[in-house]
């Protein structure tokens, strides 16, 4: 193993700089991203939510970083801890930091992949979030990987396992330090760019904001999206389980996001047409709770045909809160379906 960093005579003054240096810059990011999370993106007409979330996942492990450097140079400086508790202290930090940064760069990802030609067909949160970071590329991906290694794992090469020591502490806060100020200078840049693509997504007659033409350009965004991960039906008819014909299409006049959904079945019985309609429902409103969108309203309107019998309404209506809160209270299709507050069901396909 190479080592890149040389060891000091006196790391008590390095420590006391780097408290110094690290809440210094602390401070004037909390004042940037005040600023850009409170009123930066008050001009911006589309998917706020979006690049807002952007910017939250990046203070975090941006925050993170910086509050290593102040409580390590903190211990060193003021407290006597054995270098198993700094070792465990350590591991903390890291395991946090690399959640947060590939957090950070599955959302950069998810906005990379709806503004490209890529796509992600998981199913599997856990498939699909790192499918979002695949898809920035081989070259980022290194870069990703590499930076959680190089600034939080090298270090601990050495020294005997499960320890840690002053010199340990100084190369990670090194890279901490560096890692931030790298960050940091990018922060305006991202944020002018980011103003910049909002701009030229808006026609020349966009003056004042128009709540039919915000909701109207989301509605393209999340439909992009859900082709882009699978749901083809909003292009096509298409067979899936359970299901001899689905197709989907969104009307362009509402003020939500309101799927039209012809469904038809062949050769079932009504109980097996009914826990269709609650797990397809019960997935489409998981995946776009998950989605960031200026939009918090989904109906889910079924015209749902069996054999050659007449259409049978089945009529869905939630938000993001609702559909959250009964994620967190239910865990299987009907138990969700039937505690939505906002539906309306033709009587056969009712309480079954």
């Amino acid at each position: 193993m190479i080592e890149i960093f040389k060891e000091l005579s006196d790391y008590s003054k390095y420590f006391e700089n780097q408290l110094n240096l690290s809440g210094t810059i602390l401070g004037l990011l909390i004042a940037t991203s005040t600023f850009i999370l409170q009123s930066g993106f008050t001009s911006f007409k589309y998917s706020r939510s979006m690049f807002l979330k952007y910017y939250v996942e990046q203070s975090k492990f941006i925050f993170l970083s910086l509050a290593y450097n102040i409580i390590f140079s903190l211990i060193v400086l003021y407290l006597n801890l054995n270098s198993y508790t700094l070792f465990f202290i350590h591991i903390i930090f890291a395991l946090t930091f690399a959640k947060y940064f590939l957090d950070f760069y599955s959302h950069k990802g998810f906005i990379n992949t709806i503004h490209s030609t890529k796509y992600n067909p998981h199913k599997s949160p856990l498939l699909k979030y790192f499918r979002y970071i695949k898809n920035l590329g081989f070259i980022p991906n290194i870069l990703i990987y590499g930076t959680i290694y190089l600034v939080f794992f090298y270090p601990l090469h050495f020294n005997y396992p499960f320890q840690l020591n002053q010199n340990q502490i100084y190369m990670t806060t090194v890279s901490c330090f560096a890692f931030s100020i790298l960050v940091v200078i990018r922060i305006i840049p991202q944020f002018f760019e980011f103003s910049e693509q909002e701009y030229k997504s808006k026609t020349k007659n966009e003056v004042i904001d128009n709540l039919d033409a915000d909701v109207s350009e989301e509605n393209k965004i999340l439909k992009d999206i859900l082709i882009k991960n699978g749901r083809t039906e909003l292009q096509e008819s298409r067979k899936i389980k359970n299901f001899e014909n689905l197709t989907i299409y969104m009307p362009e006049n509402k003020k939500e996001a309101f799927f039209v959904i012809n469904a038809e079945f062949k050769n079932k019985d009504i109980f097996e047409i009914v826990e269709s309609l609650q797990e397809y429902s019960f997935e489409f409103y998981k995946e776009l709770s998950s989605i960031s969108v200026d939009i918090n309203s989904f109906v889910l309107s079924y015209f749902v045909k069996i054999d050659n019998d007449k259409n049978r309404s089945y009529f869905l209506r939630s938000n993001r809160t609702e559909i959250d809160n009964l994620k967190s209270k239910y865990h299987t299709p009907k138990e969700f379906i039937d505690n939505l507050d906002n539906k309306v069901i033709n009587e056969l396909l009712r309480n079954i």
